[in-house]
């Protein structure tokens, strides 16, 4: 049976049999790889992603072994985890995910890769759990009801109040963004690693003091005591997520990276595969 659908780039598609033997997502990507002529490893046996090696690559991607790993959960920052560790170690990724994650990963590895959007050449960032810690000990917060975004700014572009023009340097600002304002701004993503920024680049900053509760900052003072994370949210103190800088994970083996391609096995015994 043929399994129907847009495709994302190329897309190959091979039938297989779910088999009482093949109890599993990853078992049936693995079987439908051995199909094509892959000499692949039990994945029961097997500590970490599946190594394919030998065979007919599905999508006619890169000649290099596979890297074939089963995620649970969608998000952007297991999708480029995931790809990057593959491509790092010279493997093509493989991504074996439920029929409902699959569009949320075509869209994480879309074009643009690994990105949320793109406008006017700058790029849009996804979000990931990852907190930004400030030199000061402190963690970066700010105050909004919506949920804040991160972007690029052009190198030559002159900054939100109008005063300074960065002409003579091509590393684009970081703008952090909500309900269209825009809450902080950092030089360039160099900031984002050791030691952090400086507490001045965020309009709040919080930490838990040894009182076990959470003391939150403007630059001049105390403003807010809570018991959590979900409590100083309700008063719209909200905690500033690291934005997910596709060069900071995907450092290596880029080609690889993009060649990456989705698996999927329904429940009618057809495995997808997208790149």
């Amino acid at each position: 049976m043929a399994c129907g659908g847009e495709t994302l780039f190329s897309l190959g598609v091979v039938a297989v049999s779910m088999t009482s033997h093949e109890r599993s997502r990853l078992a049936a990507a693995v079987g439908a790889l051995r199909d094509r002529g892959y000499r692949c490893p039990d994945p029961l046996e097997t500590d970490g992603p599946v190594v394919a090696t030998g065979g007919d690559h599905p999508a006619d991607g890169p000649d290099a072994p596979l890297s074939v790993e089963r995620l649970r959960d969608v998000t952007p920052l297991t999708v480029a985890s995931s790809v990057a560790d593959a491509a790092h170690a010279g493997r093509a990724p493989v991504l074996v995910v439920d029929e409902w994650g699959l569009e949320a990963a075509r869209a994480i590895l879309g074009d643009p890769f690994l990105l949320r959007g793109r406008v006017d050449g700058c790029r849009q960032f996804y979000s990931i759990p990852d907190r930004i810690a400030l030199t000061d000990g402190q963690y970066a917060c700010v105050r909004t009801d919506a949920e804040p975004q991160w972007r690029e700014q052009s190198a030559t572009t002159a900054t939100v109040d109008g005063d300074r023009d960065r002409t003579g340097t091509d590393e684009p600002r970081l703008l952090l963004e909500a309900d269209g304002s825009v809450l902080a701004v950092l030089e360039s993503a160099d900031e984002l690693t050791c030691p952090g920024p400086e507490p001045d680049a965020f309009p709040y900053g919080y930490g838990r003091d040894a009182d076990k509760r959470i003391h939150v900052f403007d630059r001049d003072r105390e403003v807010g005591r809570y018991a959590g994370v979900a409590a100083m949210r309700k008063n719209a103190y909200r905690p500033v997520a690291m934005p997910l800088l596709p060069e900071h994970h995907v450092r290596t083996g880029g080609r690889l990276a993009r060649g990456v391609l989705l698996a999927v096995a329904t429940a009618d015994g057809c495995l997808l595969y997208t790149s």
